[in-house]
């Protein structure tokens, strides 16, 4: 999923391309062309690998659901199988073939035993294959069983790569691999502002894009952002809005907090809406406290109100 790091490279990359667009040609610090796209190119290329880490997050926890129920349906129908054999009228079965029949099919013994998920997916398997061994065909389980038990391992062949995470870790080492780039490009533009002045480093255009201008050691940096205005939340759109930038700040960020958890970072923006949803989706039945704050090369300003929600 994305996770703050991302966040506040596109928070940046967004901002870096804001401010190029109010330079006029013959600012200084106007992005040449090639760099300024090297940006936009790379932060469309993270946006699209953290929106697929959302989607392999939200296949990993279906894929997980999907397997625990297929295991405990196969651990009803290994029960109907094993009642099965022991229903067999004793006029129609041994002794021993029906211990032959018990242990072919895995219950070795004759007893039920402990059904763990490794046991449970054994058993399953097992049923397929020695059915065809079982001599009289009045002594193997049913053909009705048979299907659905291969319909429900079917599904539990479907899904193990994304319950146990899988495709969601390759989404999420693509999505490394683009924040890393975008890093980069905004590392460059960094140098770009330093190299287009005789300030270099100490230049105040630096805190435009929210980056720290370096200062002379006991030199004052300048002010966080003010407070920001009361903030509202749209429920629908998961977003929460003000009425204005708060006083010095160059984005804003929104952040949530689950009932017993910690706060994090939960969307930024350059605009005065920003969402709550941007590291992933809320948590069905949790309830969030949600508030903003505004943000510049100095950190935080003071929070806005806080607003309680329910997703």
């Amino acid at each position: 999923m994305p996770n703050e790091a991302s966040l506040a490279e596109i928070e940046t990359a967004e901002l870096i391309i804001a401010v190029d667009a109010g330079r006029a040609p013959t600012d200084t610090f106007k992005l040449p062309a090639y760099l300024l796209a090297l940006v936009i190119a790379r932060l469309a290329d993270l946006r699209t690998k953290d929106a697929a880490t959302l989607i392999s997050e939200g296949g990993r926890v279906g894929g997980q659901i999907n397997v625990r129920t297929a295991l405990d349906t196969l651990n009803g129908l290994l029960h109907d199988g094993y009642n099965f054999i022991k229903g067999i009228a004793s006029y129609s079965i041994t002794a021993a073939d029906r211990a032959t029949v018990f242990t072919a099919y895995g219950w070795v013994g004759g007893e039920l035993g402990d059904f763990s998920d490794a046991r449970i997916e054994s058993l399953a398997r097992q049923a397929a294959d020695a059915t065809p061994g079982i001599a009289n065909p009045a002594h193997r389980y049913p053909q009705a069983l048979l299907d659905l038990i291969a319909a429900q391992l079917t599904i539990l062949n479907n899904n193990q790569t994304a319950a146990t995470g899988g495709t969601a870790q390759t989404a999420t080492d693509l999505r490394d691999i683009a924040l890393g780039l975008l890093q980069t490009a905004n590392d460059r533009v960094r140098f770009h502002y330093c190299a287009s002045s005789d300030d270099e480093d100490t230049t105040p255009e630096l805190a435009k894009i929210g980056k720290q201008p370096r200062r002379d050691k006991g030199e004052a940096g300048g002010p966080v952002p003010g407070a920001p205005g009361t903030a509202t939340f749209d429920a629908a759109a998961k977003t929460l809005s003000v009425p204005a930038m708060p006083e010095g700040a160059t984005t804003l960020r929104a952040y949530r907090k689950a009932a017993g958890g910690e706060a994090e970072l939960a969307g930024t923006s350059t605009g005065t809406t920003v969402s709550v949803v941007g590291v992933g989706p809320l948590t069905p039945g949790v309830t969030y406290e949600l508030w903003v704050a505004g943000h510049n090369s100095q950190g935080d300003g003071p929070e806005s109100n806080h607003v309680s929600h329910t997703a």
